[in-house]
């Protein structure tokens, strides 16, 4: 199965690449060889509940604005 991963060229480029779990080093687009790096996750769990405290502000403010609006036309 392929996943995203990060990988760093002899060069120092970071790059991230579509590739098999399996591939430890890939070409880079200079010619020379990219090595897979281990990187930080991009998302942020609330600490105590492991909640997406991101998402749930989203969720909660358009539901309210939904609830408004559904308050105002029947008004």
């Amino acid at each position: 199965m392929k996943r995203m991963f990060d990988f760093i060229c002899e060069s120092g480029e970071r790059i991230e690449r579509f590739t098999e779990y399996e591939n430890k080093q890939i070409s880079c687009n200079c010619g020379k060889v990219a090595s897979r790096a281990i990187s930080a996750p991009t998302f942020n769990l609330e600490g105590w509940s492991g909640d997406f405290p991101s998402s749930w502000l989203k969720f909660d403010q358009k539901h309210r604005d939904k609830l408004k609006a559904e308050r105002k036309a029947n008004a």
